[in-house]
C-alpha cells in the first residue's frame, strides 16, 4: 500500500473548464464542463501522477456524508478553486500521491450543456476529463475567454484516471468504460446503474412515483431538476435532442426498449471496456436494484473484463460505512494496482466478497457462489388446494429430486403445509401429483386452476396474515428447512395464465418466514442510521476540511418474516422489451420472468414462500386485471447451495 506521504494542507486546489466537442444548450458554441481539482503541492513538476475522478450532477444540490463543496470565494465562485471537496477521497488519496477530481456533469452545477441522464452528453463531459489529462481536449483557466493564453494543460497528469461514485455517480463511470476510451484504467461502480432502461421500466414496468403523466423522474423531469443556471438562467430548450427527446425517447407510455435506451445500456458495450471493474452493491438496494448487477457481472466475466464485486446485506448504503477498514485499504490496493502498476496481489485474490445474514464476510472464486445449482419446484397440496388455493394456506412442491443429498432435502423441506383445512402431501406424491396432472382431458383447459383478483399490494405477505383467505394472491409456504440453503444467483418463474386486461403486470416474492433480526429498508432507500459518534478524520485534512464523519450501523428489527426478493413483468413485454404487444384477453398464455438477483441464506427450520400476484406497490398504478392460472404450469427455478 501507498503510504501517506504528502501534505494535504499545502495541497494544489484549482479548477478547469474543459471544451466539449458538442453545443448541448443549443446556444451557439461548444459547452465548457468545470472539473474541481486537488492534488499534492509537493510532486507538481516532479513526478506525473494518476487521478481519482468522481463525475456527479449533484454537487450544488446535495451533501455527501454531511458536505457540500465550499468555494475559497464564494462571492465569485466561476473564478474561485474548492476549499472543501465532499466526501474522503481527496483527504485520503492526495497524500498518497494522487490527484482527485470532481466533475459536475454537463448542464449541472457550474458545467454549461444539457444534462441528459445518463446519455450520450453525460458520458461524453466526464470521458472530456480523461481527454484533457491526456492532452486530447482543450481546457481553460476561466469560462468567458477561449483564447491560447488562456488554455491549460494536464502537464502534472500521468494520463491514468479511475472514475468512482455511488448511484447517479457510479452509473456515468460505466457509460464511460461503454465507450472504450483510452486512459481509463478501472472503474469503481457503487450501488450504481448497468442499464437505464432496467432502472426505469424494470421488465416493462413503470416504477412507484411516476404514476401521473410527468412523474419528477422521468428523463425530462429529472434532468430539470438537476440543471444548472451556468449562466444565470435554467438552461432549459427543447431542440431536437433536447427536452423534448427526453420526454419522447422515454416512452412512459409503451416502456418498451429503444434507441434511446441502447444509449443508455452500458453493459450491452462490455466488449469495448479497456477499464477493470469493481463492483459494490446492496442486495437489498430498492432505488438501483440488484437487476443492474446480475446481467452485468456475467457480461464482464465473458468478456474477460478484470472485475471484483462486493455484496453486502444492506440498501443504497455506502461502503464506507458498510464496511470501514476494509473499503479503505482494499480500494488503496485497488487503485495502486490499475493506476500506479503496483503489483499487491489484489487480483490474485478471490473475485468476489458476500456479506451474510450475520454480517460476516466471505470470499469466493466469483459469483454466484461456487456450488449454487438452479432447483426447480411447482406447486402442490392435494385437488382440494389446489382448487382453492385463493383462500388456503397451500404447499410448495419440488421437481428437481435428483437423489443427492441436498436435493432430497430440498423435496422434503418444500412439501406441504396443513392450513384451512388443507394436508400437505409427501415428496413422492408431490412428483406423482404433478405429473398426472400435467396431461388433463382437455389440452387447452388446466385440470387445476386458481382465480387471483386485480390489485396493488404490498409485496410482503406477513406471518400473521400468511393463513388467512386472500383473493389477490397466491401464496404457497413450504416446510421447514432441514437445513440452511444459501441462495445466490437470479431466481425464475414461469406459469401459464389468462388475464382480464392486455396491458397489466404480473408479480411474485419470494418470502422467508420465522424469527430473526431482519434489515430494514427505508422510506429514504437506506438501511444504515447514523449516530452520534464520529470517526476520526479520515487521511489529511485542514480547519475547513475535517474529514471526520458520522459512524452507521444498520437499522434491523425482530421479524417473523423477510422479503428474500421479487420480480416482476409487464404482460404486453412478455416476449419482447423492445415490442409493445397487448396480450388477447381470457386466452391463455405461457410468461416467465426472473426475480431481482440475490445472496442470502435462509435459515434451517424457516419456511420458504411463493407468492403471485396482479401488481407491487413498489410499481407505479396500471390497469389492474384479474389472473386465472394454470396451478399445474407453475415453476420457480432458486440457485441455492444446501449447507
Amino acid at each position: 500500500m501507498t503510504d501517506e506521504q504528502y501534505s494535504y494542507e499545502n495541497a494544489i486546489r484549482e479548477f478547469v473548464y474543459i471544451e466539449l466537442p458538442f453545443d448541448g444548450d443549443a446556444d451557439g458554441r461548444n459547452d465548457l464542463v468545470r472539473a474541481d481539482i486537488i492534488r499534492p503541492r509537493e510532486l507538481d513538476g516532479v513526478e506525473k501522477i494518476p487521478a481519482i475522478m468522481d463525475p456527479s450532477p449533484y454537487y450544488s444540490l446535495y451533501p455527501r456524508h454531511g458536505e457540500m463543496i465550499e468555494y475559497a470565494h464564494p462571492e465569485d465562485k466561476w473564478n474561485s478553486p474548492l476549499k472543501q471537496f465532499t466526501f474522503f477521497f481527496d483527504n485520503y488519496f492526495v497524500p498518497r500521491g494522487y490527484a482527485v477530481i470532481l466533475l459536475s456533469t454537463s448542464g449541472t452545477s457550474l458545467s454549461e450543456g444539457f444534462c441528459d441522464i445518463g446519455g450520450p452528453k453525460d458520458v461524453a463531459s466526464a470521458n472530456a476529463v480523461v481527454d484533457w489529462l491526456n492532452g486530447r481536449a482543450k481546457g481553460y483557466l476561466t469560462r468567458d475567454r477561449r483564447t491560447p493564453d488562456n488554455e491549460v494543460k494536464a502537464d502534472w497528469a500521468s494520463g491514468l484516471v479511475g472514475a468512482i461514485g455511488k448511484s447517479y455517480d457510479g452509473s456515468v463511470p460505466n457509460g464511460m468504460a461503454a465507450t472504450g476510451i483510452d486512459g481509463l484504467r478501472t472503474i469503481v461502480p457503487i450501488s450504481a446503474i448497468s442499464s437505464q432502461y432496467d432502472w426505469y421500466h424494470p421488465q416493462g414496468t413503470l416504477l412507484n412515483g411516476d404514476d401521473a403523466d410527468g412523474g419528477w423522474w422521468e428523463p425530462d423531469n429529472f434532468a430539470a431538476s438537476l440543471q444548472s443556471p451556468a449562466e444565470g438562467r435554467l438552461q432549459r430548450f427543447n431542440t431536437k435532442g433536447g427536452w423534448q427527446r427526453l420526454h419522447d425517447g422515454s416512452d412512459k407510455k409503451h416502456r418498451s426498449y429503444n434507441e434511446f435506451w441502447a444509449e443508455r445500456d452500458y453493459r450491452s458495450h462490455v466488449d469495448r471496456y479497456k477499464a477493470s471493474v469493481f463492483i459494490v452493491h446492496g442486495v437489498n438496494d430498492l432505488n438501483v436494484m440488484m437487476n443492474q448487477v446480475g446481467t452485468y457481472w456475467k457480461a464482464l466475466g465473458e468478456y474477460g473484463v478484470p472485475r471484483k464485486i462486493w455484496l453486502h446485506q444492506y440498501a443504497h448504503d455506502d461502503p464506507f460505512d458498510v464496511r470501514h477498514d476494509a473499503w479503505l485499504t482494499t480500494l488503496e490496493r485497488w487503485f495502486d494496482y490499475w493506476l500506479k502498476g503496483i503489483d499487491n496481489g489484489i487480483m490474485d485474490e478471490p473475485e468476489a466478497s458476500i456479506e451474510d445474514p450475520d454480517g460476516n464476510w466471505h470470499e469466493y472464486p466469483s459469483w454466484p457462489v461456487p456450488g449454487a445449482t438452479d432447483h426447480t419446484f411447482g406447486v402442490a397440496g392435494g385437488e382440494d388446494a389446489r382448487l382453492g388455493a385463493l383462500d388456503t394456506l397451500d404447499a410448495l412442491g419440488a421437481l428437481d429430486g435428483a437423489g443427492d443429498e441436498a436435493t432430497s432435502s430440498a423435496a422434503s423441506a418444500l412439501t406441504g403445509v396443513a392450513a384451512s383445512g388443507v394436508t400437505g402431501v409427501a415428496a413422492d406424491e408431490v412428483l406423482a401429483d404433478v405429473a398426472s396432472a400435467s396431461v388433463p382431458a382437455d389440452p387447452d383447459e388446466p385440470a387445476h386452476v386458481a382465480v387471483i383478483k386485480g390489485a396493488r399490494i404490498p409485496e410482503l405477505t406477513r406471518l400473521a396474515e400468511s393463513a388467512k383467505a386472500h383473493d389477490d394472491r397466491l401464496l404457497y409456504v413450504g416446510e421447514p428447512l432441514e437445513r440452511d440453503w444459501h441462495i445466490s444467483g437470479t431466481p425464475h418463474i414461469s406459469l401459464r395464465v389468462k388475464a382480464s386486461a392486455p396491458d397489466t403486470n404480473l408479480c411474485a416474492s419470494l418470502i422467508e418466514y420465522g424469527e430473526g433480526n431482519y434489515v430494514q429498508v427505508s422510506e429514504d432507500i437506506h438501511a444504515l442510521v447514523e449516530l452520534t459518534e464520529k470517526r476520526p478524520p479520515v487521511g489529511g485534512y485542514t480547519d475547513d476540511d475535517k474529514a471526520s464523519y458520522v459512524v452507521c450501523v444498520p437499522r434491523k428489527s425482530h421479524e417473523m418474516q423477510n422479503m428474500v426478493t421479487r420480480g416482476w413483468i409487464a404482460t404486453a413485454h412478455k416476449d419482447s422489451f423492445s415490442e409493445f404487444t397487448p396480450t388477447a384477453v381470457d386466452e391463455w398464455y405461457e410468461i416467465g420472468f426472473d426475480l431481482l438477483p440475490t445472496d442470502w441464506t435462509v435459515r434451517a427450520g424457516h419456511r420458504l414462500a411463493l407468492a403471485i400476484y396482479n401488481n407491487s406497490k413498489r410499481l407505479a398504478a396500471v390497469p389492474l386485471s384479474d389472473f386465472t392460472v394454470d396451478l399445474d404450469s407453475i415453476r420457480l427455478t432458486v440457485p441455492f447451495v444446501a449447507a
